[in-house]
């Protein structure tokens, strides 16, 4: 099996670098990450508007990947993913994980996310796919390790959505450094959170040019106390991993994954 691996935080991120060698080492097929050059969250599932683009091979960050082949793209996420589709870089890939997300991608910032934009692409490429992010919180270090290891575990089911399509997995994972902290996983409904709630844009004076500058902060004591344990923002602050199908075509049925999960030792 060939396994893409994507995200919207740039090539150099830890998140990325933690997944890709989590699913190289776990044995479950052979990965090539396809990534862009830098950030470009928020993208959704835009593609590269220009013609001409360029990638490059990167050298892996330790000798611990060094079975991993890399690639720096000048363009979005679901623009690598299409790169990794049609320019033959690398195998025509089965399966496309993308992240690790630092920061989470529940509520409405599923329509929003590169992350969940790249795995979106590939849905539409009939492949499965999967998306994971992680809850930061605040100058903690990021527990790159936990989420890896979730995404590990979910990987099976994935196989489960080949003839279901167009569909992914988005999984988020609290912010947990020990495994044995995680309260098991819960397959969950998008929640209401919407990012423009709790967004303040103060404008400061106009320069000489008649321009102000529009700083965007978010105010996050402004946010709500709870969620319910059946959304994704409400399983995460229960301490659960949240595993929510979605799907890029409007209307599509609702997708029960309780079996799977138990049949999985997942829940």
């Amino acid at each position: 099996m060939h396994i893409l691996v994507t995200n919207d935080d740039g090539i150099e991120s830890p998140g990325l670098w933690a997944l890709a060698g989590a699913l190289q080492s776990g044995g479950l097929g052979q990965v090539t990450i396809v990534a862009p050059e830098g950030e470009q969250s928020g993208t959704g599932m835009s593609l590269p508007m220009r013609f001409d683009h360029h990638i490059r091979a990167v050298p892996a960050p330790n000798p611990a990947h060094a079975e991993i082949a890399a690639f720096a793209f000048s363009g979005t996420p679901a623009g690598c993913v299409t790169a990794g589709m049609l320019t033959g870089i690398c195998p025509r890939p089965d399966v496309v994980v993308a992240g690790i997300n630092r920061g989470l991608n529940s509520g409405t910032n599923v329509l929003l996310s590169g992350t969940v934009g790249a795995a979106m692409v590939a849905t539409l490429w009939g492949l499965p796919a999967m998306a994971v992010s992680l809850q930061f919180v605040g100058d903690a270090p990021m527990s790159w390790a936990t989420a890896a290891w979730a995404a590990t575990r979910l990987f099976p089911l994935l196989e489960g959505l080949r003839t279901r399509g167009p569909l992914l997995l988005n999984v988020n994972v609290p912010h947990v450094h020990d495994i044995a902290d995680l309260r098991g996983f819960r397959q969950t409904s998008v929640s209401e959170f919407f990012y423009g709630r709790y967004l303040d844009l103060p404008l400061e004076p106009a320069d000489g040019e008649g321009r102000q500058r529009v700083r965007f902060r978010f105010m996050r004591e402004r946010m709500p106390p709870d969620f319910p344990e059946t959304s994704d923002d409400g399983a995460i602050r229960a301490g659960y991993v949240s595993l929510t199908p979605l799907s890029p075509m409007v209307g599509r049925d609702e997708v029960d994954l309780t079996a799977a999960l138990a049949a999985a030792k997942l829940s």
